[in-house]
């Protein structure tokens, strides 16, 4: 099912596109410095103080993975302590596989624990391009093994967005083939569904996209393999449009009509209906890339976190 949201409020949007166009213009001009562009994207969401000022409880995590790793995390929990249902949430950051952090997505990752009813756990798995793939991957499938193994009797919830998206969709496509237990229900928030860059829209919307840049997303993905790549980039573990999208779990994916990734979700989104699962598209007119995490700022968001709350209602006890 496919849903344009025809209520979408704008209330909010001029503050939020002048901040992501100020963001581009600014990664632009920091040249080839990874570092200055990270601490840049660390300030997607911060387009308003309201939207970094959070409800919940936030408490630092270390969840082992292999080879006797660590990996840093975040557990955010709604005011309620009752609140949560029972659901436990493992949050996926987006940044390009080589930015963000679960710090940079607080504000995103404690609006859903809140619209989910759920505990959230947030990680800061390994980045590109000193990391290459699929050490990101593999540390996404471990704090999911480890959550699993946690809370294996509770309803358990996977999302992600942008780059997070895709890895959250990647996890689907290796999740049986590594013996792990699929989500009981997925968010996914623009996600990058083909890194071999074949969407119509990355040239149809270039001219009203605020931030991305249809140019150097292969720069990214070329960066996101490595050197020596240990997949190719028709690999569903990179691209997760080229897996086998039947039964896959209820999945929502939220995409803005403004942004050049939005036929990587609606292509998608069709491919897994035509396979007989079912995920629904839930489009936003005028949107920007993942605008859910610009609430309270953003009217759209504050619908979009309703269009949520529903969502994970309907199909989890």
């Amino acid at each position: 099912m496919t849903t344009t949201s025809p209520g979408a409020n704008h209330e909010g949007l001029d503050a939020v596109l002048a901040h992501l166009e100020r963001l581009k213009a600014l990664n632009a001009a920091s040249g080839n410095d990874l570092t200055v562009k990270r601490r840049l994207l660390d300030s997607y969401f911060a387009a308003d103080p309201a939207i970094l000022t959070i409800r919940g409880r936030v408490e630092p995590l270390l969840i082992p993975v292999r080879d006797g790793r660590v990996i840093a995390a975040e557990r955010l929990r709604p005011d309620d302590p009752s609140g949560t249902a029972g659901r436990y949430l493992l949050y996926l950051h987006g940044g390009s596989w080589m930015a963000g952090s679960a710090a940079s997505h607080r504000p995103l990752a404690a609006r859903l624990a809140q619209a989910c009813r759920a505990e959230v756990i947030s990680i800061d798995y390994r980045l590109a391009p000193e990391h290459p793939f699929p050490a990101g991957l593999e540390d996404c499938l471990d704090a999911w093994a480890w959550l699993a193994d946690e809370h294996g009797d509770a309803p358990l919830l996977l999302a992600g967005d942008s780059a997070g998206g895709n890895l959250t969709l990647a996890c689907l496509n290796a999740l049986d083939t590594a013996g792990l237990r699929r989500p009981d229900a997925v968010l996914a928030f623009s996600p990058a569904t083909d890194l071999d860059w074949e969407s119509d829209s990355l040239h149809r919307k270039a001219d009203v996209e605020p931030i991305l840049d249809p140019e150097l997303l292969p720069l990214i993905a070329q960066l996101y393999l490595g050197q020596s790549p240990a997949a190719a980039r028709d690999d569903p573990r990179v691209s997760p449009i080229e897996g086998d999208l039947s039964e896959l779990p209820p999945t929502l994916i939220q995409c803005g009509e403004a942004e050049i990734l939005l036929d990587d979700s609606r292509r998608y989104a069709e491919q897994a209906r035509q396979s007989g699962s079912p995920v629904q598209l839930s489009l936003w007119p005028d949107m920007p890339h993942v605008f859910v995490g610009f609430a309270p700022r953003l009217a759209a968001a504050r619908q979009a976190l309703e269009e949520i709350r529903h969502f994970v209602d309907s199909h989890l006890p």
